[in-house]
């Protein structure tokens, strides 16, 4: 049974599947307000927000899309698309498709990344900007994947993390051979361990998503989210080049345990300043779970109360 979520009425999100840019894309809403958009990372799904959405929906009408490649979005295959361009255009042909021009943005890992690049090629269409638990392409996540003496001792330190996963998932066909039958064993222990206390995975979301991962094609759009990583280096390197950095309000947001205090430090590369910067010390890389109220207690204040 799929996992269901509710706003702060305790009333069921509405769900809907929208036709974009060649595929179709499963979405929930809910809430009443300006519109957020809530754009999930790697592995994850739009259930990943279940504890958050509940606490926005009093202030925002939430939208909350599971991305190309997951949930229960169409999973096409590699020659598809799943570079930032690509989730881009899915993006806006979603939110033109619901009849919202102008919105905030909430994104973590992956989609703090989709969420700059959509800003960057639509930024009349953006209000402003919470930035979570990311260093995008070309701009901080290689570097931090490379296998150094530094980057192994940075993530015992908190000033830094070895993203050893990048190039891992970037081998054709190894993991899917390595991950077929253990897709379960494996994202519990890279998404609990990536955590500050990892009893926020309840069983009922790790549920979700091990229903998901083991789905046909459930292992596809994982992978190439980080297959695109060279492409989405020389998309999100021609962009500042062509725009420079956005001028747009932002809030960076980390999680001690992972990015933390780091967070900032990346936006700043890609963001003309950072208005106001958040930084969770009993936190990991799952914001949205493992800080909910806090998280969206900035969020109100940083959008709303301004």
């Amino acid at each position: 049974m799929s996992m269901e979520m509710y706003d702060h009425n305790g009333k069921e999100v509405k769900h809907g599947l929208a036709r974009v840019n060649g595929i179709r894309m499963h979405y929930v809403t809910a809430g009443e307000g300006e519109p957020l958009l809530l754009l999930h990372g790697t592995p994850k799904t739009n259930c990943y927000w279940h504890k958050l959405i509940p606490r926005l929906t009093p202030y925002f009408k939430v939208v909350a899309p599971d991305l190309r490649g997951f949930g229960y979005t169409d999973k096409p295959g590699a020659t598809a698309g799943y570079d930032n361009l690509t989730m881009a255009q899915d993006i806006d042909e979603l939110m033109s498709t619901l009849g919202i021009e102008k919105f905030h943005i909430h994104g973590e890992d992956r989609g703090a990344e989709y969420g700059w690049a959509y800003t960057q090629l639509h930024p009349e269409k953006v209000i402003d900007i919470s930035y979570g638990e990311m260093a995008i392409s070309g701009y901080g996540i290689e570097e931090a994947s490379y296998f150094t003496e530094e980057n192994i001792i940075a993530q015992y330190n908190n000033t830094g993390k070895w993203l050893w996963h990048v190039p891992f998932f970037f081998v054709q066909n190894i993991p899917e051979m390595l991950l077929q039958g253990h897709e379960c064993e494996f994202w519990d222990q890279l998404l609990k361990g990536s955590s500050y206390n990892p009893n926020a995975h309840s069983d009922e979301l790790m549920n979700e998503y091990n229903d998901r991962f083991t789905s046909p094609g459930g292992m596809r759009g994982i992978l190439e989210t980080y297959r695109a990583e060279i492409k989405n280096i020389h998309i999100n390197r021609e962009l500042m080049e062509k725009n420079g950095k956005l001028k747009h309000r932002v809030m960076t947001v980390g999680g001690m345990e992972f990015y933390g205090i780091t967070v900032k430090d990346h936006a700043l590369k890609i963001f003309e300043s950072v208005e106001k910067d958040v930084v969770f010390r009993e936190c990991g890389h799952h914001l949205a779970i493992e800080q909910d109220e806090k998280l969206a207690e900035a969020i109100v204040d940083f959008m709303i109360k301004k």
